[in-house]
């Protein structure tokens, strides 16, 4: 008798120092998060953390992410000095003429 594969659902954590009144977080995270929904038929929902609510300070999302306490962040590699070498270069003076 075959029995019928059932999809197992599953639940990713998005931890952000961004308020929930930011863009990043209500015209990018949160109408992202609910198209992975959508797109998932439920079998993937996201729940984003704003304003630190998982505590910390901005500078240990990515110590989150990287230790399995979050499963994704959004941060500045500015807040994670000496973790991004590459992008730093974009923080020196003079390498960028305005914002």
């Amino acid at each position: 008798m075959a029995g019928s594969a059932v999809a197992e659902t599953m639940t990713l954590r998005v931890h952000t120092f961004n308020s929930p009144k930011s863009i990043a977080v209500s015209e990018f995270l949160q109408p992202w998060a609910a198209e992975i929904g959508t797109q998932s038929k439920g079998r993937v929902a996201v729940q984003v953390f704003p304003a630190m609510q998982l505590g910390g300070r901005p500078a240990d999302l990515y110590g989150q992410a990287r230790d399995g306490v979050v499963d994704a962040v959004w941060t500045l590699p500015g807040y994670s000095p000496g973790r991004f070498p590459l992008t730093e270069v974009f923080e020196l003076p003079f390498v960028c003429g305005d914002a």
